[in-house]
């Protein structure tokens, strides 16, 4: 019997894009507050910090995809 809720990789996933969106949006704010300034200057930390959250949650979401498709393997085996 399979259940219908999503497995923890893809609600970590689904966090870590949600997170990596909002660190994004938060940096071109910044970037257009600092061009209004008259310095240009491009929160290229932000943007990796947004990058990193972002693959930890893809990578979680493989690690649980993976996993996941080994059991149904390991299960259809045993019929």
């Amino acid at each position: 019997m399979r259940s219908t809720a999503d497995p923890w990789g893809i609600i970590i996933y689904r966090a870590a894009t949600l997170l990596a969106v909002l660190i994004t949006l938060f940096a071109v704010f910044n970037f257009f507050d600092n061009l209004s300034e008259g310095r240009p200057i491009v929160p290229l930390f932000a943007i990796a910090l947004a990058v990193i959250v972002w693959l930890i949650g893809f990578g979680c979401r493989y690690v649980s995809n993976a996993r996941d498709a080994a059991r149904f393997r390991h299960d259809t085996k045993r019929v």
